[in-house]
């Protein structure tokens, strides 16, 4: 009986940690730094607009239990090389000879935010090269609010005192759900995003994304269309043009699931990681 009682109330065995590695990969000229996890099938992680290698730093244990888990910084993001004036088709290429360079054969795409639009392109090109995609909160493309972004010299200056000190990051946080800290050990994942991407590189993203929505978007609903699995991943607060892309999920993927995480606001990989490897790879069919 005692014995019984001890099995009963033991712990659970402590999972090994999963060690990751950085790597470079020379493409184009380019250095495009990523950091490698666990063993198994490939997953790729794309990032959004201001992130790096470390955005999915707090998930991509779970998911190394799995899978061999890729997490790449764009150009001009970490520790990868500028591509200067770059355009949405540019890292739709960059990301077919990313997977044709390290030899992935059919990947599970993840992308989160802006990251996330542009795996959607990769998929909606190079079907051939995805097994399944993954989406977490992704904008209607380029997001009004960032206009000001655009206009040349001003655009530096707004950049520089809204995103790069802490009294215009903490105002812009008092209206936008950019999730500071909760369930993430305090860990302040946005402010570190903006410090660490050049300013350079994260206007040219918005002028990539605003150029590619001006040609595409008025015609989006009518014409995008996949068969490929797709999980999407919507939050608790969606804002804007992201709420406006998940009210569109069911229209452009023809094989869809959706995963809620209302306990997060926009980024759940970050916000609340471990409700976002649980019921993710639940989807999958498979234990966190």
């Amino acid at each position: 009986m005692e014995s019984q009682l001890k099995a009963k109330t033991m712990p659970p065995p402590r999972r090994k940690r999963i060690t990751e590695s950085l790597i470079t990969s020379e493409i184009d000229g380019l250095t495009i730094t990523t950091k490698v996890s666990g063993s198994g099938p490939p997953l790729v992680f794309y990032h959004g607009w201001i992130g790096n290698e470390d955005t999915f730093g707090m998930c991509h244990e779970a998911f190394a239990r799995h899978f061999t888990v890729y997490r790449p910084a764009w150009p001009g993001y970490g520790g990868s090389t500028p591509l200067p004036h770059f355009s949405i088709e540019d890292f739709i290429e960059l990301g077919k000879k990313y997977i044709q360079k390290l030899g992935l054969g059919k990947i599970t795409l993840v992308g989160n935010c802006l990251g996330g639009n542009i795996a959607m392109e990769v998929v909606a090109r190079y079907p051939e090269l995805i097994r399944r995609l993954i989406l977490i909160e992704v904008h209607a493309y380029f997001p009004r609010y960032f206009f000001p972004l655009l206009i040349p010299k001003l655009n530096k200056i707004l950049y520089q005192t809204v995103f790069k000190t802490a009294t215009g990051f903490n105002f812009l946080n008092s209206f936008l759900p950019l999730q500071q800290s909760n369930g993430n050990n305090g860990w302040l994942y946005t402010w570190e995003g903006f410090e660490r991407t050049r300013i350079d590189s994260a206007l040219d993203f918005l002028s990539a994304i605003h150029r590619f929505s001006k040609g595409k978007f008025a015609s989006y609903r009518e014409t995008y269309r996949t068969n490929v699995p797709v999980f999407y991943v919507e939050g608790g607060r969606s804002f804007g043009p992201i709420g406006e892309f998940g009210k569109l999920v069911n229209t452009y993927f023809q094989n869809l699931v959706v995963i809620s995480i209302p306990e997060s606001l926009h980024n759940p990989v970050v916000e609340k990681p471990e409700i976002f490897n649980e019921r993710v790879l639940r989807a999958l069919g498979l234990e966190a």
